[in-house]
C-alpha cells in the first residue's frame, strides 16, 4: 500500500518557475513605472533607459571599457546642462557651477558610497560621510601642505637627479626612454620615502634599467575600478583566489599584486619597527604614534589602506601628467625654444639644481605647468557629491537634498566657452589679463576643488616644476615614435587611459647640455 500524502507529491513537483517569473516581472514593471514616473528625479531629462537601469551606464563602463564619460557628454548634447545619468544621479555640465557642487569646509557634501569601488575601503578616498572624511583628511592634509612640501625639495631634487643618470645612459648607449616609466619610477620613489622612510623607500630609479612593473600595475588597477563599481563582490572574491587563475579573468591582475604586495611590505615592516621602538622620520611613522587621533584611526588595517591609497594617488596623475607635458612641449618648437630661453636666463648654470622658489616665479614655465596640467585632465572620472541636507538650484531646476551630483574635471577643463580651442597646447593663454583669464583661473580645477577635493597638488606642483625645469635646462629631448595618438585620451578608467599599447611616450636624448655648461 503507497502511503506517500499526494499533496507532498504535488508541492514538490509543483514548478515554481513561472511564479518566480511572474513576480519577477511585476517587480521589475512596478520599479521601471516608479524611477520613470515616480522618483524625484523623474523630471530631469536624459535617455529613458538611462532612467530605468544601472545597465546602460555599466555597458558603456565595462563591455565598451570605459566610454560612459564620453556617453555623458552626447547626452549633454542632446538634453541640455543637466541630464539625469542613471536611476539616482544627476550630472551637470556647466564650469561656471563646479564650486556649488565641489564647495568648501562651510557646506556638507557627502561622497557617493556606491561609487567609492578602490580595493582600499578604509582609506581616505573611500570615506563617504563628510565628517569622517574631514577627520581623516586632517590627518594626512599637514604632510601636503606647501610648507612640508617645502622640506622635501631636496629629496625631490634628488630623485630627479637620478633620473638624470638614466638619461645620460641613455644618450651614451643611444637608446629611447620611455617617459611614463621614468617619471612613475621618480613618483614611487619621492612618495615611498616620504610615507615610509629613507631606509623603506623602494628606490626604483637606483635599478640599471627601469622597467614597467609599476606603470602596469598602476594602469591595472584603475581599469579594474570599472568592473568592481559595477559588481562591488568582485574585489572580495578575487582576493580569495589565487592570483593564476584571476589572472585569466584580470591579466594586470599580476601587476596589481605585486603593487599592492609591495606596498603593504614596506607599511608592515615601519609599523613593526615602530611597535619596537624603532621610529624613522616619514608619514606613516609620525601618524602611528600621533595620539591628537583616535586609536581606531591608528590601527594597523586603517593605516595600511591609506598607503595603499597615498601610493597609487599619489603617483599616477603626476607622472602621467609629467609625461604628457613633455610631450607637448617637445611636439611644440616654438613653445620648447620659449621655455628653454626663460630657463636659461634663469638658471645660468645648466648644473645646478633650481630652487623651487625660483621657478615659481618664471612666468613662461607656470604657464606651461599649468596649460599641460589643464589639456592633461588626468582623472576623467565624474566625482559624485550629495548634499545631504540642504536643496541645490541650477537654473529652473530644484535638486532633492540627498541626490548624488556629479562633474567632470575632463570636460570642465576643455569647456571651449572658458578655454577657447581646448584642443590646442596654448601656455600663451595663461599669460593674458582680463576677464577671460579670471573665468580660466575660477574654472581650473585639475586637482578638483571643495573640502573633499585632491590633497596633492603641492606634492604635483613642485614635481612638475623642479622635473621640468631641471630635464629641459640640462638636455636636448626630441620625440621618437611616438604620436598625438600616444597621448589621446579615449577610455575613462577613473584615470584617463590611451588606447591599449599607445600608453608610451618615446624620447630620444640629442645631447647632454650639462657636459659644456651651457
Amino acid at each position: 500500500m503507497d502511503s506517500t500524502n499526494p499533496k507532498l507529491v504535488h508541492m514538490i513537483t509543483f514548478n515554481w518557475f513561472p511564479v518566480l517569473f511572474l513576480f519577477s516581472t511585476i517587480y521589475g514593471t512596478c520599479l521601471i513605472i516608479y524611477r520613470l514616473y515616480l522618483s524625484p528625479l523623474s523630471g530631469f531629462p536624459g535617455p529613458k533607459l538611462a532612467a530605468m537601469t544601472r545597465w546602460y551606464e555599466m555597458y558603456f563602463d565595462v563591455i565598451r571599457g570605459g566610454q560612459f564619460m564620453w556617453e555623458i557628454d552626447r547626452m549633454h548634447e542632446k538634453y541640455g546642462p543637466i541630464v539625469r545619468i542613471n536611476p539616482y544621479e544627476l550630472h551637470i555640465k556647466d564650469p561656471i557651477y563646479y564650486n556649488t557642487v565641489y564647495t568648501g569646509p562651510t557646506m556638507k557634501r557627502d561622497k557617493y558610497n556606491w561609487f567609492l569601488s578602490a580595493g582600499a575601503p578604509n582609506s581616505l578616498f573611500s570615506t563617504a560621510g563628510y565628517n569622517h572624511h574631514r577627520l581623516r583628511r586632517g590627518m594626512l592634509s599637514p604632510y601636503l601642505s606647501k610648507p612640508a612640501i617645502r622640506t622635501l625639495e631636496p629629496v625631490i631634487q634628488e630623485k630627479v637627479n637620478l633620473l638624470c643618470r638614466h638619461m645620460r645612459d641613455a644618450l651614451r648607449n643611444d637608446v629611447p626612454l620611455e617617459l611614463h616609466r621614468c617619471f612613475i619610477s621618480l613618483a614611487v620613489d619621492i612618495v615611498s620615502q616620504y610615507a615610509f622612510g629613507k631606509s623603506n623607500g623602494f628606490n626604483v630609479l637606483q635599478e640599471k634599467v627601469l622597467n614597467d612593473n609599476w606603470k602596469d600595475g598602476v594602469t591595472g588597477a584603475f581599469a579594474n575600478l570599472l568592473l568592481a563599481r559595477h559588481f562591488h563582490f568582485i574585489p572580495s572574491l578575487f582576493r580569495g583566489l589565487p592570483v593564476w587563475l584571476t589572472s585569466l579573468v584580470v591579466p594586470a591582475t599580476r601587476h596589481i599584486e605585486f603593487m599592492e604586495s609591495s606596498i603593504k611590505e614596506r607599511f608592515k615592516h615601519v609599523y613593526e619597527m615602530n611597535r619596537h621602538g624603532i621610529k624613522e622620520p616619514c608619514i606613516f611613522s609620525e601618524l602611528m604614534h600621533n595620539e591628537k587621533h583616535p586609536a581606531a584611526e591608528r590601527t594597523f588595517n586603517r593605516l595600511k589602506d591609506d598607503a595603499l591609497f597615498l601610493m597609487v594617488a599619489g603617483t599616477d596623475a603626476p607622472s602621467q601628467a609629467l609625461a604628457i607635458m613633455l610631450y607637448h612641449i617637445l611636439n611644440n618648437r616654438e613653445v620648447h625654444e620659449k621655455l628653454r630661453e626663460e630657463l636659461v636666463y634663469a638658471l645660468p648654470d645648466a648644473r645646478s639644481d633650481p630652487s623651487l622658489a625660483v621657478l615659481e616665479n618664471i612666468p613662461y614655465l607656470t604657464a606651461v605647468i599649468k596649460e599641460g596640467l589643464r589639456i592633461t585632465a588626468l582623472v576623467t572620472s565624474r566625482l559624485p557629491r550629495i548634499s545631504p541636507d540642504q536643496i541645490l538650484e541650477y537654473g529652473n531646476w530644484k535638486i532633492p537634498a540627498g541626490t548624488p551630483v556629479s562633474m567632470s574635471i575632463y570636460l570642465t577643463l576643455r569647456d571651449p566657452s572658458v578655454f577657447p580651442e581646448p584642443l590646442l597646447f596654448s601656455p600663451e593663454r595663461w599669460m593674458q589679463q582680463g576677464s577671460g583669464r579670471s573665468q580660466m583661473d575660477e574654472c581650473f580645477v585639475p586637482f578638483s576643488r571643495g573640502s573633499q577635493g585632491c590633497l596633492g597638488p603641492n606634492m604635483a606642483h613642485a614635481w612638475c616644476y623642479i622635473g621640468l625645469a631641471t630635464i629641459i635646462r640640462r638636455f636636448d629631448l626630441s620625440l621618437f615614435e611616438t604620436t598625438e595618438e600616444n597621448v589621446t585620451i579615449v577610455r575613462d578608467c577613473f584615470n584617463g587611459q590611451t588606447k591599449p599599447g599607445y600608453n608610451k611616450i618615446q624620447v630620444k636624448v640629442q645631447r647632454d647640455l650639462t657636459s659644456s655648461a651651457v
